[in-house]
């Protein structure tokens, strides 16, 4: 299994690095998304004329979208996306054919792609954060607890993504599919805005999905913003729902390969 997984892990790398202007991009749209989002929100505040919105001020502004820039590239997952290609075309046949579940190349591949564009994001990251001055009130305990909760986050959208992208095992397109999973993890996952700014409705709703443990919280527990009970909640919280996805891919992954049939290009 170690062999098997640093071999995927070298091929990864490689294919990363052959087609480093493709992957640069993606990286920087992580980069111009929250940067809009923060700017949008700084002028709204001062539009409304208030010392903040949804107790957030413009360096709490700036605090929460800086995270949340390296929240969302640490949770970056996209097989919900590529998951209909592999089905569709047959480049699924193949993976199938190895001692070993795809899931993990795709793993491979997800960590392959975050390391190397880190070499192009650190350096814009910390020019963001010279230049929008965020006010952090993060401790110790709080970098530590938000590291254990970002890595969860990270294994909640990967395993999350990858379950929904089965799918495509029973439909030959899942663009609609996909687009309504980001939209979803957009507007109640924290990206779009801190959870705060939501209205009522909109804020129960996100209670009772996995998207807000993925980027709002590890988020939140990285700027300090959140109490210790709270913090414990939240990784029980994500604890669980990592468990309920990892079921749900055992259960489904199954039935999914009796599905299987490649319709070709």
């Amino acid at each position: 299994m170690l062999e098997a997984l640093g071999a995927y892990w070298r091929t990864s790398v490689a294919v990363m690095l052959a087609y480093r202007a493709a992957i640069a991009l993606w990286a920087l749209w992580g980069v111009a998304y929250p940067t809009v989002a923060l700017l949008m929100w700084i002028a709204a505040q001062r539009g409304a004329g208030r010392a903040d919105l949804g107790g957030y001020d413009e360096r709490g502004f700036a605090a929460y979208f800086l995270l949340m820039m390296i929240t969302a590239h640490v949770t970056a997952a996209w097989d919900v996306y590529e998951m209909g290609f592999l089905v569709r075309t047959g480049a699924m046949s193949p993976r199938l054919l190895r001692p070993i579940l795809p899931i993990w190349a795709s793993l491979m591949d997800n960590l392959a792609y975050k390391a190397v564009t880190l070499v192009l994001l650190i350096p814009i990251w910390t020019g963001l954060a010279l230049w929008f001055q965020p006010r952090l009130e993060t401790t110790v305990a709080h970098a530590a607890l938000g590291l254990l909760a970002l890595s969860l986050a990270a294994a909640l959208n990967f395993v999350l993504g990858y379950t929904v992208g089965l799918v495509a095992f029973w439909t030959t397109r899942t663009d609609g599919l996909a687009e309504l999973y980001f939209g979803v993890n957009l507007f109640l996952g924290g990206r779009f805005a801190p959870l705060s700014l939501l209205p009522s409705f909109l804020r129960q709703v996100a209670n009772v999905l996995p998207f807000k443990w993925i980027i709002w919280f590890p988020t939140e527990v990285l700027s300090g913003r959140l109490g210790l009970a709270e913090v414990l909640s939240g990784l029980l919280w994500q604890c669980l729902w990592l468990v309920t996805t990892a079921a749900a891919f055992r259960l489904f992954w199954g039935a999914s390969l009796k599905r299987y049939s490649a319709v070709g290009g």
